[in-house]
């Protein structure tokens, strides 16, 4: 009977017609099994996630797809029982202008004795021909007693060639008699708004130059070509790969700057999430450029890199050059500074201009080191808030190294993000000047990390390198925990501002993405966001806090791509 009708099927050729019915019913299944086939599937992880510590972990397209055993893939990864974290964002760095050498080449290391940097800048004084600009840093004041910080100490070393050196914060600069000349500085040369030119007690200038001063001289130096600049920023991008950076904020960012990320995004060069902050001014001074910049900056955009933010600065720093813009009277002596410090906006103007780049959409991210310096940047977000609603991006307060009480429940209510920076919260020489400057008991309470987080702010960290000798965040997350040095110690600085380690990964990942608006696709390792982690080589939950800032990175994944790896020993 089955014979029967098999000859009937073929006679009438059925046979035919239902295989081929039946291929067309698998095909569909074939597709829907190779759309749940991931690219990649990493086994035997210790892999940390917001719901807890997960085994696996599934990648397609660069997202991750699943946090099990079961996804089938094409490639199995073994991870041996490595510690799998999401990656780390710095919040506020600056590789563009190390790259261009803003800082210069002559680099002293911070905790340098005045024997010690006279020696190595000596060096680089023998190295450079007749009559070529040296520049370089940093040095501390703290270190350097018994040593006058004149131009007259730096011509003993460097009488031909022009000669300047950032200190370590940043905010000024040391020069000798030759570059004072070439910058035109003389006795009757007036401080520029927004800087102070030191000068001794017969009025001539030291060769100390605070804040917008600075660039007076700085302004003199001759610029690198874009194609150095290029090449020294690709290896700052390798450098913040290899410590799991897997996105930053470029603090303070030009045009040409704008110019040079764009060109490695379209050569495929540049691996990690980028976000530039257009300088509102320069050194103080307006930025000639700033508003076409911001209206072009969307010409800039590319898939990893954008422009939408805008740089401005408050104040300075509270350090012994008294610039920082303080509530309260700064304790110790500087004749050459106003009582409390520098604002270097008009409150009024700052607001009108936050209301309008708000209404933009775009980002403002300020540097502001005191405490009136960072109430003044709230009070401008609250100008935008009131004018605009809460539907604005979210600014970003910097540094935030003195906050009054009182203005920490603002940053929630005004949807801002209070940063840390730079990775000081150690005891060591700045943070000396900054104790005498200041005094208690506002130094009890300096970069208050652990009050921002009770007062439910959305509490961001950056490294503001080259203000520190490296931009590894470990560092910052150990010191973060235990406000001593790294490896532990008696001192402390500020030890009651220390947070919990999920904290500091909080504020190092999550809370990043939060202040970029990526927060729903990057930040932490959840289905449905993009595959950017990093694998370790210990469990930093597992050893003591004093050993945190040991850990090194094996590898980091940006969007499920490799893109760095640590090679073996």
């Amino acid at each position: 009977m089955a014979a029967h009708w098999k000859h009937l099927l073929a006679a009438t050729g059925l046979v035919g017609l239902l295989a081929t019915g039946g291929a067309a019913a698998a095909r569909p299944a074939a597709k829907a099994a190779a759309a749940r086939t991931a690219d990649v599937r990493f086994v035997n992880g210790h892999i940390y996630t917001p719901t807890g510590w997960k085994t696996a972990m599934a990648v397609r397209d660069g997202r991750i797809v699943s946090l099990d055993t079961r996804t089938p893939a094409r490639q199995v990864i073994d991870l041996k029982g490595q510690t799998v974290l999401p990656g780390l964002y710095d919040m506020h760095v600056h590789p563009i202008l190390q790259a261009k050498g803003g800082e210069g080449r002559c680099r002293v290391p911070q905790d340098a004795n005045a024997a010690k940097l006279l020696e190595l800048v000596t060096a680089c004084v023998k190295q450079a021909k007749p009559g070529e600009w040296v520049t370089g840093g940093q040095w501390q004041a703290s270190l350097l007693e018994g040593t006058p910080i004149t131009a007259a100490t730096l011509d003993a070393i460097s009488p031909d060639n022009p000669l300047m050196l950032f200190d370590v914060s940043g905010h000024s600069v040391w020069a000798n008699s030759k570059a004072l000349a070439a910058a035109g500085i003389t006795d009757a040369t007036p401080n520029p708004e927004g800087g102070i030119i030191e000068r001794d007690a017969a009025g001539k200038p030291t060769g100390v130059l605070r804040e917008t001063a600075g660039r007076l001289v700085t302004g003199k130096v001759p610029p690198q070509s874009r194609e150095e600049t290029g090449k020294v920023l690709r290896q700052h991008l390798d450098m913040l790969a290899s410590y799991g950076v897997v996105g930053y904020v470029e603090a303070m960012a030009f045009r040409d700057d704008l110019e040079v990320y764009a060109d490695l995004a379209d050569k495929g060069l540049l691996k990690q999430r980028v976000q530039a902050c257009i300088a509102y001014s320069e050194a103080g001074q307006a930025n000639p450029d700033f508003d076409r910049t911001v209206a072009d900056r969307a010409e800039y955009a590319r898939p990893l890199f954008n422009a939408n933010c805008i740089k401005v600065f408050a104040d300075g720093v509270p350090t012994e050059s008294h610039t920082g813009a303080m509530l309260g009277d700064y304790q110790a002596g500087q004749p050459n500074a106003p009582a409390r410090g520098l604002l270097l906006f008009d409150p009024a103007q700052m607001a009108a201009n936050l209301v309008k780049w708000d209404k933009l959409g775009v980002t403002v991210l300020f540097h502001a080191a005191g405490d009136r310096a960072v109430r003044s940047a709230l009070d401008a977000i609250a100008a935008a808030r009131k004018a605009n609603g809460m539907g604005g991006p979210i600014h970003q307060v910097g540094h935030s190294t003195f906050v009054d009480p009182a203005d920490l429940p603002r940053f929630k209510a005004l949807k801002a993000a209070v940063e840390y920076s730079p990775y000081l919260w150690d005891p060591q020489p700045i943070n000396d000047d900054i104790t005498s400057a200041v005094g208690e008991p506002r130094i009890d309470r300096v970069w208050p990390i652990r009050e921002g987080f009770e007062a439910g702010a959305l509490v961001i960290a950056g490294s503001d390198w080259a203000v520190v000798p490296k931009p590894d965040p470990w560092i910052g997350i150990e010191t973060a925990v235990t406000r001593r040095n790294p490896g532990g110690g008696t001192r402390s600085f500020g030890l009651k501002e220390a947070i919990t380690l999920p904290q500091a990964i909080t504020m190092f990942s999550i809370d990043a993405a939060t202040r970029l608006g990526t927060a729903a696709t990057a930040g932490s390792l959840e289905t449905g966001k993009v595959a950017d982690f990093i694998v370790l080589d210990r469990d930093p939950f597992a050893g003591p806090p004093t050993a945190i800032h040991d850990t090194r990175v094996l590898e980091t994944w940006v969007g499920g791509t490799r893109i760095y790896q640590r090679a073996k020993p």
